[in-house]
C-alpha cells in the first residue's frame, strides 16, 4: 500500500523594509518573499543596506493613479531613465519621494514585479488597469527601439496638451453654465414661492387677466417640474456620467451630443485634432509602424469617430493606396495628405508635431471667442426673462387701475 502525500508550496509574503541607498538616501517599501531571509538577499542584490524588515499582515492594494499622479509618475520615471538609472531602482526613489499612498504602493508593487525578472513592459501589462491603456505598448516600443526616455518624455508632452486643452475648454463653458443653472434656480423659485402669491391677488381682482399674464401663471405651474428635473441632473448626473465612462459610452455621447453644435462642436474637432495628431507622433517617435500609431492615437483619444478614421487609414495603407485617398469625418483631410507628403521624406514626427500645434492653436482661439459670443446672449437672455415677468405681473394692475379710472370718469359724466 502506498501513500501519496502533496505538497504545498509556502505562500508568498509581502514584507515592508527600510533601507538605504549608497549615497545614504532613505528608501521605504515593500517586498514579496517566501520568507525574511530571501527579502533581505534581494534587497542586497539592489546594492541596498537594509535596516529594517517587517512582515505585514495583508497585502497592500494598487489602485487607479489619478490624472496628476500619473503625470507626475511619468515625468519622473522619464528623467530617471534619461540619467542611466535602472528602472528598478529609479522606481524605488520614485515612491520614496511621493506623497500619495496610492501612488506609493502602485509602484512599489511595480518595481517587486521588475525585481523578481519580469520584463518592464510585461510589468507594466500586468498593472493595466491602474495606469492608462497605451502606457504598457509605448513602454514595450520604447524598450525595443532603445528610447524609451524620449518616449516618456513625449507622452509627457501629450498629456500636458491634454490637461491644457481641457483646462481652457473649461474655463470658457463654466462661466455660461453656472449662470443658466443660477437662471433655473431663480425661475423655479419664481415658479414655487412668488407666482401663487401673484395669483391669489389676481383672483380677487374679479377681472380677466391679459394673455401675457395667464401665460406667466401657467409656465409657472411647471416651476416644480423644473427644480427637480435641476436637482436630478446635478446630483445624479455625476453618477450616471461615471458609470458611463466605466462602460465606454461616454465618449460616443460626448460626440453625439456635442459635435452638432455650431460653437462647442468645432473646438471639440479641432481638439481632437491636435490630440490625434499629438498621439501619432509620440507613436511614430517610439519606434511603431504607421499602422500602429494610428491604431495607438485612436485608443489615446478614446473617441469612436476617430477610431474608424484610423482604420480608414490603415485600410488605405494595406490597399497600397495613398492616405489622402482615405475617407475620414472627423479627421480633417489635411492631415492624412501631409501624413503621405511627410512619409516620403521621413519627416512624419515633426510633420505630426507641427499639426497638433496648428489644430491646438485653433481649438484655443475658438475657445476664446466663445465668451465673448455667450456672454452677450446670456444678458439678453436674462433682459427678455426679466422684462417678460415684470410685464406679466404688472399688466393686470395697470388694467385694473385703468378701469377704475374708466368707471371714476362714467360716474362723473
Amino acid at each position: 500500500m502506498t501513500t501519496t502525500s502533496s505538497t504545498h508550496e509556502p505562500p508568498i509574503s509581502v514584507f515592508a523594509y527600510e533601507a538605504q541607498t549608497g549615497d545614504g538616501q532613505r528608501l521605504t517599501g515593500t517586498i514579496e518573499a517566501d520568507d525574511a531571509e530571501i527579502a533581505l538577499e534581494r534587497l542586497r542584490a539592489m546594492r541596498l543596506r537594509v535596516v529594517e524588515v517587517q512582515p505585514l499582515s495583508r497585502r497592500p492594494v494598487a489602485r487607479p493613479l489619478t490624472a496628476d499622479d500619473f503625470l507626475a509618475f511619468n515625468q519622473q520615471l522619464a528623467q530617471l531613465t534619461a540619467a542611466g538609472l535602472p528602472v528598478e531602482q529609479g522606481l524605488r526613489l520614485i515612491a520614496a519621494d511621493v506623497r500619495s499612498r496610492r501612488l506609493r504602493g502602485t509602484i512599489d508593487q511595480l518595481a517587486e514585479e521588475m525585481e523578481r525578472g519580469t520584463p518592464l513592459d510585461q510589468a507594466f501589462d500586468k498593472f493595466r488597469a491602474n495606469f492608462p491603456t497605451l502606457y504598457g505598448r509605448l513602454i514595450r516600443a520604447g524598450v525595443k527601439s532603445g528610447s524609451l526616455s524620449t518616449v516618456l518624455l513625449g507622452l509627457g508632452r501629450h498629456l500636458d496638451l491634454i490637461q491644457r486643452l481641457r483646462s481652457v475648454l473649461w474655463r470658457s463653458v463654466s462661466y455660461p453654465l453656472v449662470v443658466l443653472i443660477a437662471l433655473g434656480f431663480l425661475l423655479s423659485f419664481l415658479g414655487v414661492v412668488v407666482l401663487p402669491k401673484f395669483g391669489e391677488i389676481f383672483a380677487d381682482f374679479h377681472i380677466q387677466l391679459p394673455w401675457i399674464t395667464e401665460l406667466l401663471l401657467a409656465l409657472g405651474k411647471g416651476a416644480p417640474a423644473l427644480l427637480i428635473g435641476m436637482l436630478a441632473l446635478l446630483i445624479g448626473g455625476p453618477i450616471v456620467w461615471g458609470i458611463l465612462q466605466r462602460l465606454g459610452y461616454s465618449a460616443a455621447i460626448i460626440e453625439w451630443l456635442v459635435l452638432p453644435l455650431p460653437l462647442i462642436g468645432s473646438v471639440l474637432r479641432a481638439n481632437l485634432a491636435a490630440r490625434w495628431c499629438d498621439a501619432a507622433r509620440v507613436g511614430v517617435e517610439a519606434g511603431l509602424d504607421l499602422p500602429a500609431a494610428i491604431e495607438l492615437a485612436g485608443d489615446a483619444c478614446r473617441s469612436p469617430r476617430l477610431a474608424k478614421d484610423g482604420h480608414a487609414l490603415i485600410g488605405a495603407l494595406s490597399a497600397g493606396r495613398p492616405l489622402a485617398a482615405a475617407s475620414t469625418r472627423l479627421l480633417p483631410a489635411t492631415v492624412p495628405a501631409a501624413m503621405q507628403f511627410a512619409s516620403g521624406y521621413h519627416d512624419l514626427p515633426a510633420t505630426l508635431g507641427s499639426l497638433s500645434e496648428m489644430y491646438q492653436r485653433q481649438a484655443e482661439l475658438r475657445l476664446n471667442a466663445i465668451p465673448g459670443i455667450l456672454t452677450p446672449l446670456l444678458v439678453l437672455l436674462l433682459a427678455v426673462i426679466i422684462g417678460f415677468v415684470i410685464l406679466a405681473l404688472m399688466a393686470p394692475l395697470l388694467a385694473l387701475i385703468q378701469g377704475i379710472s374708466g368707471g371714476t370718469r362714467g360716474f362723473r359724466l
